[in-house]
């Protein structure tokens, strides 16, 4: 009988013991990956974004989050291709905050709507176009880094995603304003 249960016992615990065994491995490897360095984040994470007062920085800001969003979704499409979608999803949503911090800035009691349209059809191109320049910025660090498997840059886009993400509440609001304007009939939508 204990010789039974002692089979039984290895049988069962065996894996479990290898696979604690692995996670162990892999958590000092980490520890010591960590000492050597320290992920930074592309975007300032000393502040909520919409504390940032300057317009261009803080679309600046959006504008790293939907490239590192994007580009963080293009990496993963083969083997998570859930998460993937999420990502480029909320590569969407921070698209349209570039756009949005740009338009929010300068919409007052004064605002005519020749001057919104000017400020919304700038603010679309700006939009459109300045996440793909901090895309170039990033493939270009991706580029450089001559580490195993990429392993610096994909510790700073990570950072970086931390940052954005605990930014969304800050995308949401700016998506909700969208809203309110397109279903105002102030704007006119994209038409792609």
């Amino acid at each position: 009988m204990y010789a039974k249960s002692q089979s039984y016992i290895r049988s069962r615990w065996c894996p479990v013991n290898k696979y604690i065994f692995f996670v162990l491995l892999l958590i000092l490897q980490n520890s010591a990956n960590a000492e050597e360095y320290v992920a930074k984040s592309y975007v300032d994470d000393s502040r909520g974004f919409l504390y940032i007062e300057d317009p261009n920085r803080q679309a600046e800001a959006w504008a790293m989050c939907a490239a590192s969003y994007d580009l963080m979704a293009e990496i993963l499409a083969k083997s998570h291709p859930a998460r993937s979608q999420q990502l480029a999803e909320l590569a969407n949503g921070a698209e349209l905050a570039v756009i949005l911090s740009m338009v929010v800035s300068e919409i007052n009691e004064k605002t005519t709507p020749e001057k919104f349209d000017a400020v919304w059809n700038f603010s679309k191109i700006f939009g459109g176009e300045l996440p793909k320049t901090r895309r170039t910025v990033l493939l270009a660090d991706l580029e450089s880094d001559k580490s195993a498997g990429a392993a610096v840059f994909i510790s700073d886009i990570s950072k970086t995603l931390e940052v954005c993400m605990a930014n969304l509440s800050a995308q949401q609001t700016y998506i909700d304003i969208w809203r309110k304007l397109a279903t105002s009939g102030l704007l006119q939508l994209p038409s792609e």
